[in-house]
């Protein structure tokens, strides 16, 4: 039986049939995928070549992948949106060019029981970076949060290959969901390398009883995006189904770290992240780890240990638990319960917390 899906090809819908001679090349960075609409029906799968090629996906319900869709012309940059997909529904998919085939799960239509991973700051240091994602690896979770700098120089391509390499184990069967730092910079790799919701640049999604945004640090923080914010937040707070409201960004509101606090940051977004019973603030930009007190009903957390080299850390009166070390926060959310155990590579708890509701 075919599968009736409907295919977001972004400009072009096509479906045909898989020419008998194409050109392919090798990857760039293997398929990754990230969040499009609803991540109960829909994903964004990416992937980029070293010359412009065909982009054709194959995938289906099994591994026998009884769908093939082809976008029209040649590119290096590779994104579809597969939409009207089936809820918490495991499916299958391969690159034409290749013999590899992965595969990845829906999001249920609605859970309260949702694990995921945060970790940022991954640039200059592949060996940290590869610990890191090698302790990932062995949990079972839902979806990654990246708190931003993911390479040193958004415009080096052989940095974002490296760190697509060392990723994809994971980045090829769990969503990643972005945040943009300033080592992106020039910012328009960063907009061509990640397919997303919204303006792309900031945005937001639900994962069952959870609300996450993802903010840009690196332009205006007043105007569109901080509108965008109050109405996105108060939309979340008058959702029945939402427990829980985390922010990722980059630039920390509060550190104690070498950077210091963003102040623009702190003043422009955190009377709005209070206001609106947001829960945790992920950041990144100091690389180490900070978990803040709850200030004015919000906990900040400096999640920036994923690879790139550390720095100094210190501590304020605002200061729960600091320390100088690579690191991911894994969290686990059940009902109104929150755990979150922030790990070391060797597998090491070096901090938790725990929210009741």
């Amino acid at each position: 039986m075919r599968i009736q899906h409907l295919i977001i090809i972004w400009n072009c819908l096509v479906f045909a049939q898989v020419p008998s001679i194409e050109k392919f090349h090798s990857f760039a960075s293997k398929p990754y995928l990230t969040p499009a609409l609803s991540l109960s029906n829909s994903i964004n799968i990416n992937w980029n070549t070293t010359e412009p090629e065909s982009t054709i996906l194959i995938y289906g319900l099994s591994p026998a992948l009884q769908e093939t869709i082809r976008l029209e012309g040649v590119r290096t940059y590779h994104h579809i949106m597969l939409y009207n997909l089936l809820p918490n529904t495991e499916y299958y998919y391969k690159i034409f060019s290749t013999n590899e085939v992965y595969k990845f799960q829906t999001a249920p239509e609605f859970t309260d029981s949702i694990t995921f991973v945060v970790f940022g700051d991954t640039r200059s240091d592949s060996a940290s970076h590869q610990k890191v994602i090698d302790r990932i690896g062995k949990y079972d979770f839902d979806f990654i949060i990246h708190t931003g700098d993911f390479v040193v120089k958004g415009d080096d391509t052989e940095a974002w290959r490296t760190f697509f390499n060392i990723e994809n184990r994971l980045l090829s069967r769990k969503i990643l969901i972005p945040t943009i730092g300033n080592h992106e910079k020039p910012y328009w790799p960063y907009d061509t390398i990640f397919a997303l919701p919204g303006c792309e640049y900031y945005y937001s999604l639900n994962y069952g009883n959870t609300h996450i945004v993802s903010l840009n640090t690196e332009m205006e923080l007043n105007g569109p995006q901080k509108n965008w914010l109050i109405n996105d937040l108060i939309e979340a707070r008058l959702n029945p189904s939402i427990d829980w409201i985390f922010v990722s960004l980059h630039r920390p509101p509060y550190s104690s770290g070498s950077h210091g606090s963003a102040m623009e940051v702190r003043n422009t977004w955190s009377p709005i992240f209070s206001e609106y019973g947001v829960d945790i603030v992920f950041c990144g930009h100091d690389h180490s780890y900070e978990r803040t007190k709850r200030i004015a009903g919000v906990i900040y957390i400096i999640c920036a240990g994923g690879g790139a080299p550390l720095y100094d850390v210190g501590r304020n009166e605002w200061t729960e638990y600091s320390e100088k070390t690579h690191h991911f926060c894994l969290i686990k959310i059940r009902g109104r319960h929150l755990v979150l155990l922030a790990i070391k590579p060797d597998g090491t708890v070096f901090d938790s917390l725990t929210i009741r509701k």
